[in-house]
C-alpha cells in the first residue's frame, strides 16, 4: 500500500540579511532561524505520524511521498501505479492547489477513486452498495473496478435513472445484463428505476442511497466534459458536492 502528503522541508539555518558579502558570511555574522512552520506544514506533520502509527503495526509497507503546489502532474504520474486511489472531499471553505481536485486526479489518472465526505465517520465501505448505471463506458468502468471493494456486500442495488420521455417498455441501460453479470461474481443485486424530472439525477441517487443505508455509491466519472459540468452542472459535480456516502468513481 502506497500513501502520500503533502509535506514541507524542516527548518534551515540562514544567514541574517546584511552579513553577506560576495556570498561569504561576514565574521560574526549572527546566523537567524527560518520562520516557525507554517500551521498546514504542522498538519501534515500531524497526518504523517498518524499514517506511520497506523501501517507499521501491521506490517505493511507504505511509503510517504511530498507533494506541494504545482507538483499535480507528479501526483497523477504516480496514482497511475495505484489500485485505488483514495481521495477527501474538497472542503467548500478550502481552495485547493489547481489540479489537485478529485475530479482533476479522477480524469487523468486512469484508475479508480474512493471519494470519502470531510463530514461523518465511515467505518465501512461496500456491505450496502448503490450502483449507477446508465449503460456509458464510464458506469461500465466504475462498475468492474469496484467489484473487489463490493465482492462480500451483504446488499446491492443497480439503480438507473430514466428520462421522462423514454420508453416503458425499454428497462433502460440493459439493468438485467449488469444483474447477471455481478450473479457470475457472487453478487446479488437487485433493479430500481426512477424517472428524472425536476430533481436533479445526482440528488435522486443521494436520496434512495440514504433511504437503503448504503455505504458506497458507484458512479462514472464525467460522462460529459469537465468542464461543461463545471458551467452548467451535472451528476458527477453535484455528487461529488454533496455526497454523503464514500463514492467510487471512474473515468
Amino acid at each position: 500500500m502506497k500513501a502520500w502528503a503533502s509535506r514541507l522541508p524542516p527548518a534551515r539555518i540562514e544567514i541574517a540579511q546584511g552579513s553577506v558579502v560576495s556570498g561569504v558570511p561576514l565574521p560574526g555574522a549572527p546566523p537567524i532561524a527560518s520562520p516557525a512552520p507554517s500551521p498546514s506544514a504542522e498538519l501534515a506533520d500531524i497526518v504523517e505520524q498518524r499514517f506511520r502509527a497506523e501501517v507499521q503495526p501491521h506490517g505493511i509497507e507504505g511509503d510517504w511521498h511530498s507533494f506541494g503546489s504545482g507538483d499535480s502532474e507528479e501526483l497523477i504520474a504516480l496514482s497511475r501505479t495505484m489500485d485505488l486511489v483514495v481521495f477527501g472531499q474538497a472542503v467548500s471553505d478550502y481552495r485547493l492547489p489547481t489540479g489537485f481536485s478529485p475530479e482533476d486526479i479522477v480524469m487523468a489518472c486512469g484508475r479508480p477513486m474512493l471519494v470519502v465526505p470531510f463530514a461523518g465517520e465511515f467505518g465501512s465501505a461496500g456491505r450496502r452498495v448503490l450502483i449507477a448505471w446508465d449503460g456509458t463506458r464510464e458506469a461500465s468502468r466504475a462498475l468492474h473496478d469496484a467489484l473487489p471493494l463490493i465482492a462480500q456486500a451483504e446488499a446491492v442495488w443497480v439503480m438507473t435513472v430514466r428520462a421522462r420521455d423514454a420508453n416503458s417498455d425499454d428497462r433502460g441501460p440493459a439493468l438485467d445484463r449488469v444483474v447477471r453479470h455481478l450473479q457470475r461474481h457472487s453478487i446479488a443485486a437487485t433493479t430500481e428505476e426512477s424517472i428524472g424530472g425536476d430533481v436533479p439525477t445526482a440528488e435522486l441517487l443521494l436520496s434512495r442511497a440514504s433511504d437503503m443505508g448504503a455505504d458506497l455509491l458507484v458512479a462514472g466519472a464525467y460522462h460529459h466534459s469537465q468542464l461543461r459540468e463545471a458551467i452548467i452542472g451535472g451528476v458527477s459535480r453535484d455528487l461529488l458536492d454533496h455526497m454523503t456516502a464514500p463514492i467510487v468513481m471512474s473515468h
